[in-house]
């Protein structure tokens, strides 16, 4: 394992089914992962670099994950439910998520004909942040 900023990075390791929920990871590399059913809960993420994971059926609820590139991932069935995901990189396997309830998109970076298609997605993009206060459809400017 690489050791960047102080600690471990984990790109190109199999994490299924680990809990890394209510810890801080800000600005580690998770490039190439396999965590899948891996418990991200609660957990500062911010700036993560996850370019090319795969993330099906990862819990990302309630998870700071502003400014984290996603870029490239799979994400069946991941639930990002409470999230803040300003300013994040998304690609368009985000249309695949489980849930996107509650999530702020603030800023964040959706290729625009999978934005199109999770605005068009009957009771998907829904709820308000918890944390930030801000609409999730409002975040992703839905009509």
């Amino acid at each position: 394992m690489a050791v960047s900023g102080g600690g471990l990075d984990y790109a190109n390791l199999n994490i299924s089914g680990q809990d890394f929920s209510q810890q801080s990871y800000k600005g580690k590399d998770f490039s190439q992962v396999i965590a899948k059913a891996t418990s991200f809960k609660g957990s500062n993420l911010i700036g993560c670099r996850f370019f090319k994971a795969y993330l099906v059926k990862a819990d990302f609820t309630d998870a700071d994950i502003r400014g984290a590139s996603l870029e490239d991932t799979s994400m069946d069935e991941a639930v990002l439910t409470g999230a803040n995901a300003a300013g994040a990189y998304f690609s368009a396997s985000l249309l695949d998520a489980a849930s996107i309830e509650n999530v702020d998109f603030s800023d964040a970076s959706i290729p625009p004909k999978t934005l199109q298609n999770i605005c068009n997605k009957p009771d998907f993009a829904k709820g308000t942040n918890p944390q930030t206060g801000v609409e999730t459809r409002d975040s992703l400017f839905c009509p």
